[in-house]
């Protein structure tokens, strides 16, 4: 009887769990900044086409205007990376994805910067890659945009002397 009824326990925290999620994610504000990704450098051209595509195709997913045009842009993405192919354990060739990426505003000033690298266990390690950058960059653009719409906006005061 106690198996039963912890089962039904579980079983409802995990159907709780499902019924939450999607209402927190709807929840997370909106970017209204244009962002525009720079083509990134690498050693394999098509490679890093195929990784930018992947990228902005993920931010878009992610409710981010992609411009592109530097000058209509609010933000610039750019970066640089390799691929390195090792062998794993198995005797297995392995590709590792591994990029310098920094975001920044119009100003220059940097808003996020970092090294990424494809996760360890990743299938697609492209995907993996664009993955962890794409949330990186929509986190430094809605902290930029909570920024951007808290800024006192300047008053002028006129008298009649």
């Amino acid at each position: 009887m106690r198996k039963y009824l912890h089962a039904v326990l579980l079983l409802s925290c995990g159907i709780l769990a499902a019924a939450l999620l999607p209402a927190q994610i709807a929840t997370r504000e909106p970017v209204n900044l244009k962002l525009f990704v720079s083509p990134l450098v690498g050693p394999d051209a098509d490679l890093v086409k195929s990784v930018r595509a992947k990228l902005i195709g993920n931010l878009e997913k992610q409710g981010i205007s992609v411009t592109g045009s530097k000058e209509d842009a609010d933000a610039i993405l750019n970066g640089s990376g390799i691929m390195q192919t090792a062998t794993n354990f198995r005797g297995r060739p392995q590709i590792h994805v591994l990029g310098s990426m920094r975001l920044v505003n119009k100003n220059g000033v940097a808003l996020w910067a970092g090294d990424v690298s494809s996760g360890s266990f990743a299938i697609s390690e492209s995907a993996s890659f664009v993955e962890i950058v794409t949330k990186k960059v929509a986190g430094a653009l809605a902290e930029e945009s909570k920024r951007r719409n808290s800024e006192p906006v300047a008053q002028t005061i006129s008298s009649d002397i």
